[in-house]
């Protein structure tokens, strides 16, 4: 074997299941949490759920940027942890809180604006009241979600998701009784209607920080990868962090507000359209936690190849990992149409709000598989520390023609028939979903190709780990 190369991590097909598995019940459970939220909401009338859908909104455009950054941690994590160099992890996790620290004054008084949220939404009465109550608590819940979100890319980088997927089980469990509390006014506490999930989202997000902390102190798992002690800033690290993470967090802002900022202009259309947008986005949010679960096992199984110094095995999880998420992408995409009437009335009683989402979710049906090979194009490129490139795709497609486009077919875009409302927003969308996810599949083959040619093994060495990757892995 060649010199100071260290075997390859287990690539087989199992592991990155096993891998997967426990990220997309984690992701679940967060999605589940929107999803309870959702539910309950509408159950209470269309102005709860329009004021949660302009909330969340509003709160995801920002978190979401600033979580993307954070994970910036879990390639460079990965690759230590492949390099078996364990006490480097620590250090990174220090400068990482450090980080956490100055996005949560960039990020707080953003969130906090109440008023511009509300008015971006041209939310009023009930709704506007409701929206602005909601965002305010998941404003002070951003510490809390920043640190959890430290720790959580450490998880994944180890390759122990299951510390997130249990604490985020715990939480969903929690969740009902706990919006019950702060929504319908139990236990003494004002009726807060749809602005109460705000407060539980607060409340649950601490109570998951402070899980987190005393695990990564006192579980011994984690005790090798602890720092010798705690240091300030070390802009020699932060670097690194800012290099791969800042355009993570630029291509995460592009994806999740390209929706979050549609469901905003949508709530101009009213109520009614906003909680039919509201249920359609958070359906197919459920069916992208598939591509996405099996996109960080890539991005963090990449990182551990190429820090054991194996890119050609790296290659095989890429395309192993492609290939899986499109055929389950094909198969939910099918589910979603033949069952898209039963599903949407379990989120509302109103049947005007009902014939419209389902006319909505085709568009999710149609792109679902190129939204499916995006996810894990870009996180494999991200396990290759490739992000800059990304987030240009990401820009231009889902902000110029998906976001922009859309907002033209939705209130303008008479050479076209138009304005289109609604229809306008979702049609623009699924388009540059689509765009995005060709251009991202292609690049991904192209820089793993590129990565596998420049092994250093022989072509026996090879040829004995791809064996490995495709199942006769020995731990």
């Amino acid at each position: 074997m060649t010199q100071n190369s260290l075997p390859p991590p287990n690539t087989s097909l199992k592991a990155l299941l096993q891998l997967a598995g426990p990220i997309f019940v984690a992701n679940i459970a967060i999605i589940g949490s929107g999803t309870i939220d959702t539910i309950m909401a509408g159950r209470l009338g269309k102005d709860h759920l329009a004021a949660i859908a302009l909330g969340i909104a509003a709160t995801i455009s920002v978190l979401m940027g600033l979580v993307g950054i954070l994970q910036g941690l879990s390639p460079i994590a990965g690759h230590h942890y492949g390099a078996r160099q364990y006490h480097k992890i620590g250090e990174e996790l220090n400068q990482s809180f450090w980080l956490a620290l100055i996005l949560l004054a960039i990020g707080f008084p953003i969130l906090n604006a109440t008023d511009f949220w509300v008015n971006l939404g041209q939310a009023k009465g009930e709704v506007a009241r409701m929206a602005a109550e909601y965002i305010y608590w998941t404003a002070l819940a951003l510490p809390a979600c920043l640190g959890a979100r430290v720790i959580i890319s450490v998880n994944a980088a180890v390759s122990r998701p299951r510390v997130t997927m249990w604490v985020s089980l715990a939480l969903l469990a929690l969740k009902v009784p706990f919006n019950a509390i702060f929504m319908n006014g139990w236990l003494g506490f004002p009726a807060m209607g749809g602005a109460g999930a705000g407060v539980s989202f607060c409340v649950l997000n601490y109570l998951a920080l402070a899980i987190y902390l005393i695990l990564w102190k006192y579980d011994p798992f984690y005790r090798r990868m602890h720092a010798p002690k705690l240091s300030g800033p070390r802009w020699s690290l932060l670097k690194e962090h800012l290099h791969v993470g800042i355009p993570i967090g630029l291509s995460t802002f592009f994806e999740v507000s390209s929706f979050t900022l549609m469901a905003i202009f949508v709530s101009r259309f009213g109520p009614e359209t906003m909680s039919a947008h509201q249920i359609v986005a958070n359906m197919t949010s459920m069916c992208y936690m598939v591509p996405l679960s099996v996109g960080i096992a890539s991005s963090v199984l990449i990182s551990q190849c190429l820090g054991a110094r194996w890119p050609a095995v790296s290659f095989e999880v890429l395309k192993r990992s492609l290939k899986l998420t499109v055929a389950i992408a094909l198969f939910a995409s099918l589910f979603l149409f033949v069952f898209r009437s039963p599903i949407i009335w379990l989120y509302t009683t109103e049947v005007p709000v009902h014939d419209l989402a389902v006319s909505l979710i085709l568009f999710g049906c149609c792109y679902h598989v190129f939204d499916a090979m995006q996810s894990v194009s870009a996180f494999s490129l991200r396990g290759y520390r490739v992000t800059k490139m990304p987030m240009i795709i990401y820009g231009v497609m889902l902000w110029g023609v998906g976001l922009g486009f859309g907002y033209h077919l939705a209130f303008d875009g008479e050479w076209a028939g138009g304005p289109y409302g609604v229809y306008g927003f979702w049609s623009a969308t699924a388009a540059g979903l689509c765009l995005t996810g060709l251009a991202l599949a292609g690049m991904a083959l192209w820089v793993g190709r590129n990565f596998s040619r420049d092994d250093e093994h022989s072509s026996e060495e090879i040829r004995a780990a791809v064996e490995a990757a495709n199942g006769e892995h020995k731990a």
